[in-house]
């Protein structure tokens, strides 16, 4: 199996490929130029943590650049391939604090890899090609880990501070 831990930096993975411009990379890329240099269907996961609050909200080549990098991951995934993005929750302060963070993501940003949910919801004029299904998951600040799930169901709408981190595990179609 050939995995890809994409912004490895000095966290690499185990038994995956390293891409980032610096750390422990296997291959030296700058993630934010496109295409990567990988074939089409070469990976059969992608890994990634805290890189794609960092990605600019700007335009490359008439195209959102986080759609940009969702887009060239599901370009270099073989299909039922697997990407993990895990990220700041955008109602945590680990959104925040970082001064290089760029965008800041709920949970409900996953539908829009969707082509099926963007044809419905009449965005299919995103300039997007992607088509995944995806789960969602989050990590609970310790603070509520051991308050009952009710508790903690209603703070995730309601407070800010609840969910440290959310993940997509998105599957290629």
């Amino acid at each position: 199996m050939v995995k890809l831990d994409l912004a490895c930096g000095q966290n690499k993975q185990a038994d995956h490929i390293g891409v980032d411009i610096a750390g422990d990379a296997d291959v030296k890329h700058d993630l934010f130029t496109f295409p990567y240099p990988f074939e089409d269907n070469y990976a059969d996961e992608i890994f990634c943590q805290h890189f794609i609050e960092h990605i600019p909200m700007q335009y490359v080549n008439g195209k959102e650049m986080l759609f940009c990098f969702i887009d060239e991951c599901y370009r270099i995934l073989k299909k039922g391939g697997k990407l993990t993005l895990i990220f700041p929750n955008a109602m945590s302060i680990r959104a925040f604090q970082d001064p290089t963070h760029r965008r800041f993501i709920p949970f409900t940003t996953a539908y829009y890899f969707n082509a099926e949910w963007r044809k419905i919801n009449k965005l299919d004029h995103y300039n997007v090609q992607c088509d995944f299904d995806f789960q969602v998951g989050e990590a609970t600040n310790q603070n509520w880990v051991n308050r009952s799930q009710d508790a903690v169901q209603f703070a995730k709408v309601h407070y800010w501070g609840v969910i440290d981190d959310l993940y997509f595990i998105m599957t290629k179609k």
